[in-house]
């Protein structure tokens, strides 16, 4: 079975035009047009294939920030959402590392979400692990 071709990639190398905002070196800006959650969405994504933000190289990931920066000043954004989904458990459906900016202009229009903490998890360990982790990577 042919795995398909990255719908990003094919936008990135002009073969699926695109509502572009913003194109810099190593990202581009488009306006959410399949499935806006609010006036102003926009996806920021990096030129180079990467699956999720922990594959990204750093001056990718340094380029996408400006460019949501750039893109919420432009808007006169105080209130958004910059969101990335890492992975189908997380919602990921588009399998190249792409970034939401969305605004958030009423409480109807934007990113809509219910935040629940949960007192149960242990961070002592998660903590300890990410520590641990860290100093080996030293």
């Amino acid at each position: 079975m042919r795995e398909q071709p990255c719908l990003l990639c094919l936008v990135a190398q002009g073969k699926i035009q695109a509502q572009k905002v913003l194109e810099g070196d190593r990202t581009i800006a488009v306006m959410n047009t399949r499935e806006p959650q609010a006036r102003g969405h926009v996806v920021i994504f990096p030129k180079h294939h990467a699956t999720a933000l922990h594959e990204m190289d750093s001056q990718d990931l340094g380029e996408v920030a400006v460019v949501a920066r750039t893109i919420a000043n432009a808007q006169g954004l105080e209130n958004y959402n910059l969101l990335h989904n890492a992975g189908a458990l997380a919602g990921q459906t588009v399998f190249h590392a792409h970034f939401h900016l969305i605004p958030k202009w009423s409480e109807q229009e934007g990113l809509r979400y219910s935040w629940k903490a949960d007192a149960g998890f242990d961070q002592q360990e998660s903590y300890l692990k990410i520590k641990e982790a860290l100093n080996a990577a030293r």
